[in-house]
């Protein structure tokens, strides 16, 4: 298996949740110098700053035409999201999910793009990535830089060479299944739609950015209620910003391994996958295999 790009291959940059604010152009200057450096190209949707005094980059249409543009292009490569906020989910209804299966390359983003991630896996079985390409320009850039190298610009022989993160084992000794999930509040924006994937043989990832312990207790006793903790092989926890950063009570992992219980699912730790600028990345619809070293 080749890498997933190559030098002088082409990129596309574009905001399919909340645009970016007018400000923003500075550190897309960054980013841009560092991927110019990195030998890859970059092409620029017109959807990615605010317009017209709203919080988005263009209507819903127009943003998934937008998307619909770079997977039509043969040149672009590979497509990075760099927004968030609460508005993908309105592009949904504008992607020709066919076109795309004949038109496959990856898809990176986090958080509010949990949406499009698992959509796009779930209608077309192609692997996405989780991901936050604005870290090559954060705190942690010159490892960033290393870690984008060692990811996308080498060959790999399967997923498991993305687990570069470390983890430890809060229940059970290994999991294996294929990666669906990301923000747990943007997750469940899926529920009940056609773009939600099936639970069966996955292995749930779930991370997020604001929301104590009171919001995470309610979202995990969705995913519980939609039988998400049932079906699923195990769950990956990255980490949840606001309730580490302000010590919580109780726990993340203590919420999780309460809810799952009755089920004895695997879970798994990290705090390298998520909203920090030292965040790795992690397939969205490939199979992993996690398990305590030997």
């Amino acid at each position: 298996m080749g890498p997933l790009l190559r030098y002088g291959d082409t990129i596309g940059i574009i905001s399919c949740s909340d645009g970016k604010p007018s400000e923003y152009v500075t550190t897309m200057k960054s980013l841009e110098d560092v991927l110019i450096k990195l030998g890859l190209k970059i092409k620029f949707a017109e959807t990615i700053y605010q317009v017209a005094d709203t919080p988005f980059s263009g209507s819903p249409e127009r943003r998934g035409q937008a998307l619909m543009n770079f997977f039509r292009d043969p040149t672009i490569k590979a497509i990075f999201d760099i927004s968030g906020g609460d508005s993908a989910n309105q592009v949904l209804p504008y992607l020709d999910f066919p076109l795309i299966t004949e038109n496959p390359k990856p898809f990176f983003g986090i958080s509010d793009l949990s949406v499009l991630l698992n959509g796009l896996y779930t209608r077309t079985g192609i692997c996405n990535y989780h991901f936050k390409i604005s870290t090559l320009v954060g705190k942690h850039s010159f490892e960033q830089i290393d870690l984008f190298n060692h990811l996308f610009l080498n060959d790999h022989q399967s997923a498991n060479q993305f687990i570069t993160f470390p983890y430890t084992f809060l229940r059970g000794n290994s999991l294996s299944g294929t990666v669906v999930g990301g923000n747990i509040r943007c997750f469940l924006k899926l529920a009940g739609t056609p773009y939600l994937p099936n639970p069966t043989n996955k292995l749930l990832f779930l991370e997020s950015l604001g929301g104590g312990s009171n919001r995470t207790a309610s979202l995990l006793a969705q995913l519980d209620q939609i039988g998400y903790f049932n079906q699923c092989n195990g769950v990956l926890l990255g980490t949840f910003t606001e309730m580490e950063s302000k010590q919580a009570q109780p726990t993340v992992e203590e919420l999780v391994l309460e809810i799952t219980d009755k089920y004895q699912l695997p879970i798994v730790k990290t705090n390298q996958l998520g909203h920090g600028s030292n965040g790795h990345c992690l397939p969205i619809g490939a199979h992993i295999h996690l398990s305590l070293p030997d």
